[in-house]
């Protein structure tokens, strides 16, 4: 009797051991699963794993590029949507550098709506890399962009004229036409002193200035 009690309760035990195990991977396994739920719904920057259509023309997806609204461009970013942006460029930056241009400009326009505030300055270091990895026409319609960005972030009532603006615009403006394009009209007050005046004028005036200056008529 008594080793047939010994034998029951050891095959009891076995199966409380075997039922604690099971229950053991149980919450092992709900664990992970929530941990990689709450990593793809908190994912910092998803543009950067985005897949890209390698067929597209890099000129076309800048033609299609946006230019935020001038709401968007006023919108303070957040540390996590600065780091998006600094992390897409970066790899917009590489892929050029191997000559993946479309990947490339997708990283890049990507960085583009992560931080509308900053667009153009975005849009010209697109056309900066590309214009010195002789892209001449992706180069020279970022170029494009970059200025129709700047002038709707400056065509507000509240715009302050920043001469570090003016003097980034005349470069952008001196790109265009060094690539052969054609400056757009301008529609803002910093965009109609840059094409009133030369380069040369203009780095007289605005390089010894404050930050901010008062507009003056071309």
């Amino acid at each position: 009797m008594t080793t047939r009690a010994a034998m029951r309760g050891f095959r009891s035990g076995r199966l409380v051991f075997r039922l604690m195990a099971v229950a053991v991977l149980v919450l092992v396994s709900s664990a992970e699963t929530h941990a990689r739920s709450a990593t793809a719904t908190t994912e910092p920057c998803p543009a950067l794993k985005a897949r890209v259509d390698l067929s597209l023309s890099p000129l076309l997806i800048i033609s299609d590029g946006p230019i935020p609204a001038p709401k968007n461009m006023q919108q303070e970013p957040t540390p996590a949507q600065l780091k998006c942006m600094e992390a897409l460029k970066a790899a917009g930056k590489r892929a050029i550098e191997r000559k993946k241009i479309a990947e490339g400009v997708t990283r890049y326009l990507a960085a583009v709506n992560a931080v509308p505030s900053v667009a153009e300055t975005t849009y010209q270091d697109l056309a900066s890399m590309l214009d010195r990895s002789a892209y001449r026409q992706p180069a020279l319609a970022s170029y494009f962009k970059a200025w129709k960005a700047f002038e709707v972030n400056y065509n507000r009532p509240d715009a302050k004229l920043d001469s570090i603006a003016v003097l980034v615009l005349a470069d952008i403006r001196d790109s265009i036409v060094r690539l052969g394009g054609q400056v757009p009209p301008p529609s803002s007050e910093v965009g109609r002193i840059v094409i009133g005046n030369s380069t040369r004028h203009l780095r007289e005036q605005y390089f010894n200035a404050e930050p901010v200056v008062a507009p003056s008529k071309p």
